[in-house]
């Protein structure tokens, strides 16, 4: 046939409104024919907004619709026609399928938009990012016009498809006069309907056209007889939608005056040399009048992938109407579409050859195994289970944000039985459950979370919305799994859904095989919807590399109930073990803030007994703002302590990093994918004044003066106040700040051993080390500052807190805060010379060190001056 440029000239426009026809009166087809032509002066004006609303990407104004008759006629000539009234409902449903794509689809605009549950999830997904990112401080009620400008565009792509249902039927109000795209009303009412379910459905899959558009619709007895065939009619538009990617749809003078960029830059630059597709055989053929070079590659690639969707999309819609029984279009494919090289026999490049070189994971098993396991969590076998119970978490809360259920509703239970002389450990929670889509998508896309995802928000609206925030955010916890042995299965059912949509997905062998889905018996199923996970243990739980094995523990390995609320401290949703049918709860929410010290110290200490438990000085730590951001106290406990003392830092509930000095728990931002590393979430000025409040209680309790003088180094190390905590020894005597800058107001120079307490030197001492241990005496006028390691978190990852370096060769926050004592009580400056000199005897005999002399410059300035 003849290219023309007019959609009226097209095959299927003539062959439906102008050419004779047996079945038709001529005006018939006039009547049919001027009804659209009058909705298309008015849709021309809603598309042309397009642009305005989405700007950068290619034409979808009212040429690109027009171009849809042409591309029509390309793939169904002399094969499938249209009668008036089906040609009428495809040019209808042609005009509105991208016509959602501009806030004037909206009868108010960006206000009915703010008012979907998408906008509100883009929004909510947004801050999610952001919160990822960095801090921000924007909130669903204050949202810039920079961030509602990215916003926008998101949100009517995924509405556009959607709203097209709605627009033949829709009106738009002016000056008190109601305005619709039909203009008669007994048309529009007939074929609205059909006309929004067909737009829609150009967004559908293919298989969903079979079940949503089944049918035909019969005559509209005013005018015509003839039915339409919704499923040949949506075919047709999926088709030719999908075919107009030629340069009609780039023109280069709009480029230049929009300046796309991006990925939208790049489908300009491959469709802005696409010549107009034709037909070999029953081959679509695309070809370029100017060949890709090397700096046009991505273009390339992109156009090919954009090919190979136009090759699957004609198949499938060949395979439906075989199925169907109905006339099959005329072309079924797309040359070249199998390979690089084929497609770039019509698809030119220059001086470059397109080569299927992609990087390939060749053993993904492997990769898994490794990025998912021991490789990035270490050989703790607790790991697993901490994943397992945050997914479960995760779903918990995703329920009580889809339903509107309570912060405390939810529970997860932890179970280990025997099955046939083999140990199995199940995690089983009431949570929102997973569709067959997510179970065999997500779930199983190794490095995507399925609560960041846009899927989460198709298969959840409004879920984001509600404030769902998961702690999961890497999508690779699952696979830890594997860490416990190879035999894993996943039953699960969507909590709004019946038990036959539940599922089975098992894996036999690790991931070295595919998984099998199946529909297992609904009895096997979580009761009230949600997710089971059971792997069956390669290991005994009490051996060596075991899930209940510690080596600190002196009397037997864990018991599973101690094991879990020592990962799952303060978990937001209720934690149960079960036994022989039984269940015993473990934790509940927030009894994290009321239960008596020495039971949560138990929980985070379980090796010990309760009366070896720290339990006292246990204070809530808040924020400025008053946020509740921990429960701790201060504990000593030397450089290289083992077991810890019971301080972690927790990350949503779950156990991460170990805490120095400290016993309690501290809310915390994770900083690594394993969550092995976080920093607490307390601001500078609530961890002061817990410390401080540490210090007070330490200083009036706490007999152990030597004990008070590491603390005082930790609450320094926390920007806390001393008080009236012992820090330096004088002549054996301990005094607190107060007392000291007392003895030195009344002196001019006193020697100072810097740097912690004396210990033995076989070189200088003629002393056994028993007797120095057990008999030195110090001197009466020498001054000590003890050392102790103040740190709280201290790892390759990060230390916490961030404080300013210490002067000079000074090597602890306390001895630093003694010179600047000093310093302040001589009138801001200090004279430190070294000296060898007595500091204390050991049954008579004198012991010598070498330790710092300070005093008050008098004169010429000796060794150091220091400054503060």
């Amino acid at each position: 046939m003849a290219i023309y440029l007019d959609f009226r000239q097209t095959w299927l426009w003539r062959q439906a409104f102008e050419a004779p026809r047996p079945d038709t009166t001529a005006g018939e087809q006039e009547y049919f024919r001027n009804q659209y032509l009058e909705m298309r002066e008015k849709a021309e004006q809603l598309v042309s907004r397009i642009a305005t609303d989405l700007p950068g990407m290619t034409v979808h104004d009212v040429a690109h619709l027009d171009a849809l008759w042409d591309m029509a006629s390309l793939a169904c000539e002399d094969t499938v026609s249209l009668n008036p009234a089906e040609a009428f409902v495809f040019g209808a449903a042609v005009l509105l399928h991208d016509a959602g794509m501009s806030l004037a689809a909206f009868p108010n605009g960006l206000a009915d938009l703010k008012q979907t549950l998408i906008w509100k999830d883009s929004v909510a997904r947004h801050l999610a990012n952001q919160k990822i990112d960095g801090d921000t401080d924007i909130t669903v009620e204050n949202i810039p016009e920079d961030v509602e400008r990215l916003i926008i565009p998101d949100v009517l792509r995924r509405l556009h498809a959607e709203q097209a249902e709605q627009l033949a039927e829709q009106s738009w109000e002016t000056g008190g006069v109601r305005y619709s795209l039909i203009d008669d009303p007994a048309l529009r009412t007939f074929y609205g309907t059909t006309i929004g379910q067909i737009a829609h459905s150009h967004w559908w899959s293919v298989s969903k056209l079979e079940t949503e558009l089944s049918g035909k619709l019969g005559g509209f007895a005013q005018k015509t007889r003839h039915v339409v065939d919704k499923i040949k009619v949506a075919c047709l538009l999926r088709v030719a939608d999908a075919l107009h990617i030629d340069t009609r749809r780039a023109p280069k003078f709009m480029r230049a005056i929009t300046k796309p960029t991006g990925i939208s830059a790049q489908h300009w630059s491959f469709q802005e040399r696409l010549a107009r597709p034709h037909v070999e055989s029953d081959t679509v053929v695309f070809t370029t009048g100017q060949p890709f070079d090397q700096s046009q590659a991505e273009a390339w690639w992109l156009a090919y992938d954009t090919i190979s969707l136009v090759d699957r999309e004609l198949n499938d819609v060949d395979q439906l109407l075989k199925s169907s029984d109905r006339e099959v279009l005329r072309v079924r494919g797309v040359k070249g579409a199998g390979t690089p090289e084929a497609l770039a026999r019509t698809v030119k490049t220059r001086n470059w050859r397109p080569v299927d070189a992609r990087m390939k994971i060749s053993d993904v098993p492997r990769v898994v195994e490794t990025l998912g396991g021991a490789k990035l969590y270490g050989d703790d076998p607790t790991v697993p289970l901490r994943e397992l119970i945050q997914n479960a978490a995760d779903a918990v809360q995703a329920r009580r944000r889809f339903e509107g259920r309570g912060d405390d509703w939810g529970k997860i239970t932890v179970c280990m039985e025997e099955r046939d002389d083999e140990l199995w450990l199940s995690v089983e929670d009431n949570g929102i459950g997973m569709s067959e889509l997510v179970l065999t998508g997500p779930l199983l896309d190794f490095g995507t979370s399925f609560w960041r995802s846009p899927l989460a928000m198709e298969e959840f609206p409004g879920l984001m919305a509600a404030g769902m925030d998961s702690i999961g955010r890497f999508g690779i916890g699952f696979f830890s799994v594997f860490m416990l042995g190879d035999v894993v299965r996943v039953f699960s059912r969507r909590c709004d859904r019946g038990a036959e949509t539940g599922r089975l997905l098992e894996f036999r062998s690790g991931t070295s095989m595919r998984p099998i889905l199946s529909q297992p018996d609904y009895r096997a199923l979580p009761l009230d919807g949600g997710t089971r996970v059971e792997v069956r243990l390669s290991v005994k739980p009490p051996e060596r590399g075991g899930l209940l094995y510690t080596p600190y523990y002196a009397h037997g390995p864990f018991t599973m109930f101690s094991l879990i609320g020592l990962l799952a401290p303060n978990l937001n949703v209720a934690l149960f073990t079960k036994a022989d049918g039984v269940e015993t709860q473990v934790t509940r929410p927030g009894d994290w803030l009321d239960i008596a010290d020495s039971e949560f110290a138990l929980r985070l200490m379980p090796w010990k007994s309760r009366e070896q438990t720290p339990a006292k000085f246990m204070r809530l730590l808040r924020n400025t703002d008053g946020q509740i951001v921990g429960r701790a106290a201060i504990q000593p406990e030397p450089q290289y302590s083992y077991p810890p003392k019971g301080g972690w830092i927790t990350v949503a509930g779950l156990r991460a990093t170990r805490l120095k000095n400290i016993s309690g728990v501290m809310l915390g931002e994770a900083i690594t994918a394993a969550r092995d590393m976080a920093i607490p979430v307390v601001d500078r000025a609530g961890l002061a004044a817990w410390a401080t409040d540490q210090a007070n209680l330490f200083a009036e309790h706490v007999k152990d003066e030597e004990a008070q003088a590491e603390v005082a180094e930790i609450v320094l190390e926390c920007g806390g106040e001393l008080g009236n905590l012992k820090i330096v020894q004088y002549g054996g005597e301990w005094l607190n700040q107060h007392q000291f800058r007392e003895l030195v107001g009344s002196a001019t120079r006193i020697s100072v051993e810097l740097d912690g307490e004396f210990s033995y030197d076989e070189d200088r001492d003629d002393v056994f080390p028993r007797d120095f241990r057990d008999n030195f005496n110090m001197a009466a006028d020498v001054a000590v500052v003890p050392k102790h390691e103040g740190r709280i978190v201290s790892g390759n990852a990060a230390t916490w807190p961030e404080n300013a370096p210490l002067p000079g060769d000074l090597k602890s926050r306390l001895s630093a805060y003694v010179v600047e004592l000093i310093t302040r009580t001589w009138g801001g400056r200090l004279q430190r010379t070294g000296e060898t000199r007595v500091v204390g005897d050991v049954g008579g005999r004198d012991i010598e060190r070498d330790i710092d002399a300070l005093s008050i410059p008098v004169g010429e300035v000796g060794d150091e001056t220091i400054e503060f």
